[in-house]
């Protein structure tokens, strides 16, 4: 509901559950029976002191009333200048009597922040490593840009307010609460009130200030300009929430702005150069110089977007779409909308498919969930961006360009991007949450609505291609579940956790948006679709303009949560009916409060044959995870029939018990796979295998072998050419590949058998055996390399020991015999870490030593070794150097195939390769200049018997 004419002027924040109000009514009905039961009036003031106990842990609900804004513009799009002339009314009981605080968030951008670099806010995405890291925002497209928002004047009317005004005393201060990597400098705006502030005209107990403001933007794909398109929501002055908490002497303003400071808006808007202006009341195309008024917004938003353009087209289709559906009474519902596209030119096609998928988003969330679109008109504008990350800003969706120039093959994709967010209309944008420790309502619940409409038109399993089995990753299982597991233990937080508090906030990206959308999922399963959807209605209708906790989503949940009807009903037992049968309190604490996680997997089953000749079959589920969930259990017989069974999931193993006519054949748990799951692949009695050439990626029920072609040469085997295996189940990789070798003319081969995770997290160790190279070898070895945030001292340990038998390389390529030259056995050391003392700043090094223990005979006596100590220096935005130095050397009596590996490109990666570089002695320096698609190495070589350089 847009209802740009309604008055809805106020909003809430609320963060407790019990009323003031309410308390206040209630102590005086209980004060009543105090003076008539003496006893009764100590149990009371024992009540009130628990109550008063829980007000002084928690923030309870507090009212304000939005200010309104009525701004004149003029906009100078060649020199980025925006210039205002703003009245601010405000109630004035709703703030202190004697001051105002503003927010200047153009100022954000005054200089770099000196406690550190910004953490950006695009999620991670299944496949694309990109932005994997916050060193550089990916929405500064040519790194930090100057952006500011000066102050001209500040005043007030007097009582004759149709001329008179007077200056106001103010000043600028900084910001330090502000999120780091944004400038504190000049980021508050404080005045100061005098006495006897006369009313507005026509609103009595409202005053208006005036203050005149220019803001110069940064280059910005959402806060300024990027490649002719001004886009942002930061430009004038914001009138900060003043906090008053009921019960509690704390007031203070809303100076870490994580919560929004909503308002009405009146804009008036002129620029110096023609161009299409999109904003939250409406779009228009303007000539140079045009004066244009905009609707008044008498409902409270969070910021008021422009958007100005010359370069955009508006999609030609309908100007408003009307949807009939049945609702819950079987009675019709009507409900329009207004759906406009933006576009750049050459992207027709992509700009109507995404047009027609939002429309149909629309409508699914109205027929499925009973949601009315939150705004009477939305618009879909394509943003300058190298990102996908669709982002919404109250009605305008803004999608960037990635998502229009991709090729028809990866229409899915794109449509996965947008369809990610498209919720956020009313969760994150009708209703609010705060942006530190709330963001499951704008990330996660909006992924779990596309992922439903997502499977609604493409089917539950489906990839993000059409047709192809192959590498077609399936949204669900890959863009979903994998995130969401793909966390290691120390990276793991809840998902009620700050943003700005956790140390890797990519992870915690991840958590928030898949993690919550799974949860979601088996939030949807445990009530029911019919339970879900009555108490998403309720929370999406009576939550609006509200700034909401968990706990009031849980509250929505719970009024709908009858267990009575669900279907299978829940067991009855602890935790699910621990606080009552419609209590959820065991699935919210669990999911979002913790990090535990859930397994199950199928154990054992035993048939008998009954005297009536039933077959009696007992099937043992175990329980891995810490987490617990009611669990399906599923038997088909051999003539097809599905037998079900509801299990509590709460101890270690669990029995079921099924009596069937027809024989049992095969047992799942969790058929559907509603449950988020660290592993699927031990759900069945039987086995799924994927085969494929080359690459591929499994679902999480599946076992996948990957058939591989290998191709290298040596100086000793010359050409070879294999073709292997590789095969991963729970923590073990097998990776075998036999091949041929065109010089010596032998067979090779390779074995690796490797287990992750042995009793550590990080640590995994192995046995191989090989044939390559001249050297056949079998070894043991071990690698210890732990998860670690960012900023903290990385490293990784290896070591490994192998017996060899070392052949030589022969001048005949005829001949095929080979000379075995000695037995020799390896013992290595490696270490490798890295330390970032400052954000620009990088130092890595890898030390690794070989040699044959004496222990055990050995033809050969060497020592070889090498040291790496390189550093990273970042200059500037996606630039930085590397210089790294490199000595190796080799002592005693090595065999010839150590000499050929010493100096191998894998050293020096890029200089041309000779024989005669690889000698018992390198000191190697390499400096590389890194910079956008080009990397420019500059080398230098020296070596114990010559020097050699190239630049």
């Amino acid at each position: 509901m847009d209802n740009f004419g309604e008055d809805r002027s106020h909003f809430v924040v609320s963060a407790l559950s019990l009323q003031v109000s309410g308390l206040r009514l209630e102590v005086r009905s209980l004060l009543y029976f105090v003076f008539r039961f003496p006893l009764l009036f100590l149990v009371v003031q024992g009540v009130l002191i628990v109550i008063s106990t829980q007000l002084l842990s928690a923030e309870s609900h507090f009212k304000t009333q939005a200010p309104h804004y009525k701004i004149d513009v003029s906009y100078d799009h060649d020199k980025t200048l925006l210039v205002g002339k703003m009245q601010v009314r405000f109630t004035r009981n709703a703030y202190p009597t004697h001051e105002l605080l503003f927010s200047l968030p153009g100022n954000r951008f005054n200089y770099p922040d000196e406690r550190g670099t910004r953490k950006h806010k695009i999620v991670p995405v299944f496949s694309l490593k990109r932005f994997q890291d916050n060193l550089e925002d990916p929405k500064t497209p040519t790194g930090f840009s100057t952006g500011s928002l000066k102050i001209n004047s500040v005043s007030a009317f007097t009582q004759n307010q149709s001329i008179e005004k007077h200056p106001l005393k103010y000043s600028l201060e900084p910001n330090p609460d502000l999120e780091v990597g944004y400038s504190t400098s000049n980021g508050l705006l404080r005045i100061l009130l005098p006495k006897n502030l006369p009313d507005t005209k026509n609103y009595p107990g409202e005053s208006t200030i005036l203050i005149e403001f220019s803001t110069n933007f940064p280059e910005h794909t959402q806060e300024g300009t990027a490649n002719g398109m001004l886009v942002t929501v930061n430009w004038h002055p914001k009138l900060l929430t003043w906090i008053e908490i009921p019960g509690l002497n704390e007031k203070k303003w809303e100076t870490t702005e994580d919560n929004p400071s909503p308002a009405t808006f009146e804009v008036t808007w002129k620029a110096v150069q023609a161009g299409t202006l999109i904003t939250t009341p409406g779009h228009q195309k303007l000539l140079a110089g045009q004066v244009v008024t905009l609707s008044v917004t008498k409902r409270p938003i969070k910021y008021f977007p422009l958007i100005f353009s010359r370069v955009h087209q508006q999609f030609s289709e309908n100007e408003g779409r009307t949807m009939l559906v049945k609702n819950t009474s079987t009675t019709a519902a009507k409900t329009s909308y207004q759906l406009t596209s933006f576009y750049l030119e050459g992207h027709d096609r992509r700009a109507e498919l995404l047009h027609n998928w939002s429309a149909s988003f629309l409508s699914f969330m109205h027929s499925r969930y009973g949601l009315k679109s939150p705004w009477k008109s939305i618009s879909i504008v394509a943003v300058e961006a190298e990102y996908e990350q669709v982002d919404v800003l109250n009605n305008l969706i803004l999608v960037p360009l990635p998502n229009y120039k991709r090729s028809e093959f990866l229409d899915r994709q794109s449509l996965g991007f947008l369809t990610r967010r498209l919720a956020q209309l009313w969760f994150g944008e009708s209703i609010w949450s705060n942006q530190d420790t709330q963001q499951w309502l704008n990330l996660g619940i909006p992924a779990f609505f596309g992922l439903r409409f997502f499977q609604h038109n493409f089917g539950a399993d489906a990839g993000i291609f059409d047709s192809l089995d192959w590498m077609n990753p399936r949204y669900r299982d890959h863009f979903f579940e994998k995130m969401a597991n793909s966390v290691s233990p120390k990276l793991r937080y809840p998902i009620l956790s700050s943003f700005r508090k956790n140390p890797d906030s990519q992870k915690y990206l991840q958590t928030l948006t898949y993690k919550t959308a799974m949860v979601l999922s088996m939030l949807e399963y445990t009530m029911g679709d019919k339970t879900f959807k009555k108490a998403i209605q309720y929370f999406s209708q009576n939550y609006q303009q509200n700034v909401i906790e968990l706990v009031e989503f849980q509250q929505a949940m719970e009024k709908f949560n009858y267990y009575q009807l669900r279907t299978p009903l829940l067991p009855s037992v602890s935790p699910y009916n621990m606080d009552g049968n419609g209590s959820l309190e065991w699935f919210f604490s669990q999911w979002f409060g913790t990090v535990q996680t859930l397994d199950y997997s199928f154990g054992d089953s035993t048939t008998r044959t009954l005297p009536n000749g039933f077959y009696e079959t007992e099937v043992s589920v175990n329980k891995i995870g810490l987490a617990q969930m009611p669990l399906v259990v599923s038997l088909i017989t051999k003539d097809g029939k599905q037998f079900r069974s509801l299990v509590p999931g709460i101890k270690q193993q669990e029995t079921v018990v099924f009596q069937t006519a027809g024989f049992p054949d095969k047992v799942t748990l969790d058929p559907e796979e509603r449950l988020l799951e660290t592993s699927k692949i031990n759900n069945h009695s039987y086995n799924f295998f994927r085969v494929r050439f080359g690459f591929d990626w499994e679902k999480q029920r599946e076992h996948l072998v990957l058939l591989v072609p290998g191709f290298g040469n040596n100086a000793l085997d010359g050409n070879s050419v294999g073709v292997g295996v590789r095969y991963r189940f729970d923590d073990y990789r097998i990776y075998a590949i036999p091949g041929y070798g065109s010089k010596n003319k032998r067979g090779l081969y390779i074995f690796n058998l490797d287990r992750e995770h042995l009793g550590l997290h990080g640590l995994e160790a192995g046995v191989s055996a090989s044939e390559y190279g001249g050297v056949r070898s079998q070894g043991i070895r071990a690698t210890y390399e732990p998860s670690n945030n960012p900023g903290e001292l990385e490293y990784k340990f290896h070591t490994s020991f192998s017996r060899e038998v070392l052949f030589s390389a022969r001048n005949n390529p005829d001949n095929s015999d080979v000379i075995e030259t000695g037995e020799s056995n390896t013992f290595l050391l490696e270490h490798t870490g890295a330390v970032s003392p400052i954000d620009s700043y990088q130092i890595n090094w890898n030390i690794w030593n070989e040699q044959p223990s004496l222990e055990i005979g050995s033809d050969f006596s060497y020592v070889r070794w090498q040291a790496k100590l390189g550093q990273i220096l970042r200059v500037g935005h996606r630039k930085w150097f590397e210089f790294d130095i490199i000595h190796a050397s080799t002592s005693g009596e090595s065999p010839l195939q150590k000499k050929f590996q010493l100096g191998s490109p894998a050293v020096l990666r890029g200089y041309p390769q000779q024989t005669n570089l690889s000698n018992d002695n390198l000191l190697a320096s390499r400096l590389n200049f890194k910079f956008p698609l080009i990397t420019k190495p500059l080398w230098g070589m020296m070596s114990a018997f010559k020097i050699q350089g190239t630049v």
